[in-house]
């Protein structure tokens, strides 16, 4: 099974600072990464919940683009996970663009589950998300959305 987790961020403020994102796919012992930027920086759509749903869409399109349809998909987000889950209704219309997005993308998926892990054990899409942040500072990443 196809392992995958997102992580989300925005700083130095939330909301209204630089909303990024990350995200890594395991796949036989090798690690497909992939990170960029959520929203318009220092703008009211770049939130730390848009910088999540944008790296879980992400992470999405990606496992699609590599014709993948099975995966467990894990992030520390739980209120990204349990909204995607149906435990929580999506009330922001910031994020629910992207969450329908999401839900269409999941509908197309063969077998595909969604869990909360604590932050230590997505170190590596949290690194990511602050890879982008930095090269976003340096005006090294301008695209916004998927890479």
């Amino acid at each position: 099974m196809i392992i995958a987790n997102f992580d989300g961020l925005c700083e130095p403020k939330n909301p209204g600072g630089i909303a990024t994102y990350g995200y890594v796919i395991f796949i036989d012992n090798k690690q497909i990464e992939g990170y960029g930027l959520a929203a318009e920086p220092w703008s009211k759509d770049s939130t730390n919940n848009v910088a999540e749903y944008m790296g879980i869409y992400c992470l999405l399109t990606k496992l699609l683009e590599l014709g993948i349809k099975s995966a467990i998909i894990r992030g520390d987000s739980q209120l990204v996970i349990r909204q995607i889950n149906g435990e929580y209704r999506v009330k922001s219309q910031r994020i629910y663009q992207i969450y329908k997005k999401v839900i269409d993308i999941v509908k197309s998926m063969d077998y595909i589950k969604f869990q909360w892990v604590p932050r230590t054990e997505n170190s590596i899409a949290d690194e990511l998300t602050r890879k982008a942040y930095e090269l976003a500072i340096k005006g090294k990443i301008k695209k916004i959305g998927c890479e």
